[in-house]
């Protein structure tokens, strides 16, 4: 389409870039290189076979994509029609001419109701309780946590398990079982390392992977209203989080200590 609608599909949204209508018979969707990225090509599929309209997902490396995608906004390029961009960039989408309001559109399908209410205000909402909406949730970054069912319900690994941290082997209930369970399974020699998170050393994925502990500790990064951080992301609970981290998963922040996390593996400390 090109010179058409260009859509923004922001790293949970769905916002629109001006340009002259026509109609589609082939679109290209721009996002980063990883698996989220392979399923939307999947999904598109469908809806080529619905519609007849070649829809073709391009990616580039994580630490090239906000720099390629921000380039072709200030050339007002047309080689996308749609970008899958990060919430973050709401702000500047918004501000600087490249997204589209959306709130019509947001209200006429109802779409507060449809996602959870801190969905819409990370991923679709700007400023921050004004209502207006500028992209369409996509992808959310949920975190998901699986374990060895037959590593726990094993009778030998339950017994060692309960003469030497003195509780029953179960799903973690807080982090220090967390770490006592990934401390437990560390054992490189069976190729077993205890516990494997996701977060990474290029982009956001390393923040993202202590925000979540800064959460749990009732931390926050700062006053969304006010834009105050001094105060908030160093106050007591934000340095308590990743400080008490179990030392099992200090290794991505510190990079210090004895790991029990599989070293090595793409997106994995």
């Amino acid at each position: 389409m090109r010179r058409g609608i260009a859509t923004l599909l922001a790293a949970g949204g769905l916002a629109f870039v001006l340009a002259n209508t026509a109609r589609a018979e082939e679109l290209t969707i721009f996002w980063a290189e990883w698996d989220p990225a392979n399923y939307l090509q999947e999904l598109v599929n469908d809806y080529t076979k619905e519609t007849g309209v070649k829809v073709t997902v391009e990616t580039t490396p994580w630490t090239d994509f906000q720099t390629k995608t921000f380039r072709e906004f200030a050339a007002k390029g047309d080689a996308y029609d749609l970008v899958v961009g990060d919430s973050q960039w709401l702000g500047a989408g918004s501000t600087q001419g490249h997204y589209v309001d959306l709130t019509d559109f947001f209200k006429k399908h109802n779409l507060e109701k449809v996602f959870l209410p801190a969905t819409v205000a990370g991923y679709a909402e700007y400023p921050i309780g004004s209502h207006k909406y500028w992209a369409i949730p996509l992808e959310g970054d949920a975190n998901g946590w699986a374990y060895r069912k037959d590593w726990f319900e094993d009778p030998k690994e339950k017994a060692a398990f309960k003469a030497k941290y003195g509780y029953e082997l179960g799903v973690p209930k807080d982090y220090k079982q967390l770490r006592d369970i990934a401390e437990f399974f560390y054992r490189p020699d069976q190729k077993r390392y205890g516990i494997a998170i996701y977060t990474d050393n290029s982009y956001d994925a390393i923040a993202m992977g202590v925000e979540q502990t800064i959460f749990s500790y009732g931390g926050d990064l700062g006053n969304y209203a006010t834009y105050k951080v001094n105060g908030i992301v160093n106050s007591k609970q934000a340095i308590e989080g990743p400080r008490g981290l179990p030392r099992a998963l200090q290794v991505h922040a510190s990079r210090l200590g004895q790991s029990v996390l599989p070293r090595g593996q793409p997106g994995h400390h």
